[in-house]
This record gives C-alpha cells, structure tokens and sequence, in this order.
C-alpha cells in the first residue's frame, strides 16, 4: 500500500462527495499538522444516494433496511455495518487503502489522518450518548 498526501486524498473525497466544499487542512482550526478536516453529518453531501458521515450509524445496530432501503443486498445488513466508525463503508475503504483513517471530534466534525489506526470507539460512544441526552446539537 502506498500512503496518499494528503492534498490526494482532498481531491478524492472532493470527487466522492462533491457537495462537501469543506475539506480544510487541520491547521487552519488550531490542530496538529497533517490531518484533514471536513463537516460531520449536517454536510448534506451524499454517497451514492447515502449519507456519507453519520457518527450514530457506526453503533446503530438497525437493520439498515428499516431506513427505508429497499435493495435486497440490504436485507440483514445492520447500519454500523454499512458506517464502520460513522463512514459509508465504501469511503472508510477507500481511505483505509491509502494508509488514511477517521477520527470524530464532535458530530458536527470529522478529522482524517494518516495511519491512525486507534480504535476511537469509546469517543463514538460518548458523543453519540451526548447527542441523543440532548447535549450536542
């Protein structure tokens, strides 16, 4: 595998999801150097016909088809499935094979890096327990 720059993997994910306009440096919001910074769930962007980042569904264990989708490659598929850490599954993909991962720092903030390979399922956990008592927006 050869790692992407990161200026490769901003043009990809521009072309995966051409609504988001917001893929920034991290530096230009006070963080370390290196990663990429994009807009969580509100992007309005979609994958596919598909939300492309929603930090809920990396836990939801629905049945993705109860969301209404109807293709029986669905049938039994639960929604964390489809959204490992909070990414469509065929993104999360994508970046893994560049050497890239995700990283929440709110629901309204995602962060990709390079070989960050930490499970951040206890930082899922918290601002998903957050969002749904109401204390995030």
């Amino acid at each position: 595998m050869k790692q992407w720059s990161r200026a490769q993997i901003m043009k990809g994910l521009q072309k995966m999801v051409p609504e988001i306009n917001q893929f920034k440096t991290s530096e230009e919001f006070g963080f370390k150097k290196g990663g990429i910074r994009t807009i969580g769930e509100e992007s309005g962007g979609l994958f596919k016909e598909f939300i492309p980042f929603r930090i809920e569904f990396a836990l939801d264990e629905t049945l993705f088809s109860e969301y209404g989708y109807t293709d029986p490659k669905y049938k039994g598929v639960k929604t964390k499935a489809m959204y490992p850490h909070g990414i469509h599954r065929e993104i999360y993909n994508w970046l893994e094979e560049r050497g890239w991962y995700p990283k929440w720092y709110d629901v309204g903030t995602l962060f990709f890096w390079k070989d960050t390979r930490q499970s951040d399922l206890e930082t899922l956990e918290h601002l998903v327990g957050d969002k749904q008592k109401g204390w995030l927006l």
